[in-house]
């Protein structure tokens, strides 16, 4: 058992907003290297059981996971998702609620356009965005004015899916087993939907440029899914009647990697960091490139809506059939 930390009073990151000035590069760093340290530190003196060695390489993956740092969205004419407010749910439509941090939000609003590709035209996304660790379930509950405007969204009662986004402390120092507040937002939104189904994404890990390759960086992450799914698992029984649904859209980032690394990737991708339209990834923090976002968002459309790759209309923007590649990370899900 991992005692309980006292960490985001002493290294919370600002929630970025499109009408907010960015935290600097060193501050960010500093931060969320001063989160790692911490929680790194405070772990590795207190497990005191054979599986040490497994939960101290897990940990500093969900280290990783949690600090996920968000860049401005760029302004368009119509209301951005994490824009618009509650008022605006119709319950005619069907409302996807994304609440937590970058790994996650480009996809979230993607999805919207995929929905209506596949016709599925009354999909509307909704958002509440929140940095880095600030974004992970717990401190989203704990911080009031975030909890607040996702409590508003979900009193609407029109709210379908509510995705949430790992990690938690929580889930760190419980062993991977719970996140309580995976179980309020759950229970919350229960209350007012019954029929809301929570979705549970896994992203990748961050700053790509420290592991040598695809296979480092992926290394660890088979068994924090499987924990992923087992904590989704634990919260369907606790919640019978609830559609709880795990997907692992960071599953993307590690293949296309891999891909782009055995010059699979050749007519699309010419670096692995850089600029969006021709990267695997945007920054050294690991932002998605424009092929990763691509072919997650795939996979994002096949969790909510049940959606095939290969039924989508084929992305002409890429010489690789980014279709087969999800269908190929969601067959290697299947059959674990």
């Amino acid at each position: 058992m991992f005692p309980k930390p006292s960490v985001y009073p002493l290294v919370r990151i600002t929630r970025v907003r499109t009408d907010a000035t960015p935290l600097s590069r060193v501050d960010v760093r500093r931060a969320t290297m001063r989160l790692q340290s911490d929680i790194y530190n405070m772990c590795c003196k207190t497990i005191m059981s054979k599986k040490v060695a497994l939960f101290t390489a897990v940990l500093m993956m969900l280290v990783t996971l949690s600090g996920c740092l968000g860049l401005g969205r760029e302004s368009g004419g119509e209301l951005e998702m994490t824009e618009r407010p509650s008022e605006d749910v119709k319950l005619e439509d069907y409302n996807v609620l994304y609440i937590g941090h970058s790994f996650g939000r480009r996809f979230a609003e993607l999805l919207e356009d995929y929905s209506h590709t596949a016709g599925i035209t009354n999909h509307t996304a909704y958002a509440q965005f929140s940095g880095g660790a600030s974004g992970a379930p717990d401190a989203l509950w704990a911080d009031e004015a975030d909890s607040d405007r996702i409590k508003e969204f979900l009193d609407t009662g029109g709210i379908d899916v509510l995705i949430m986004i790992c990690c938690s402390v929580e889930f760190v120092e419980t062993g991977l087993q719970s996140d309580e507040a995976i179980w309020n937002f759950t229970e919350y939104a229960l209350d007012k939907n019954s029929d809301t189904r929570i979705g549970l994404s896994m992203p990748w890990k961050d700053y790509p440029g420290e592991y040598e390759n695809a296979s480092e960086h992926r290394n660890g992450t088979d068994q924090l899914y499987d924990s992923w799914v087992n904590l989704a698992s634990n919260l369907s029984s606790d919640f019978p009647t609830a559609d709880v649904f795990t997907f692992h859209h960071g599953a993307a980032a590690y293949e296309l990697r891999e891909m782009f690394e055995a010059g699979e990737l050749e007519e699309d991708i010419e670096q692995l960091t850089g600029s969006k339209p021709t990267s695997i990834f945007t920054d050294k923090k690991g932002h998605a490139g424009q092929i990763t976002i691509d072919t997650g968002t795939l996979l994002w459309l096949h969790a909510v809506h049940g959606v095939e790759p290969m039924a989508m209309p084929e992305f002409t923007q890429w010489e690789t059939d980014i279709r087969l590649v999800a269908k190929s990370l969601l067959d290697e899900q299947n059959q674990q």
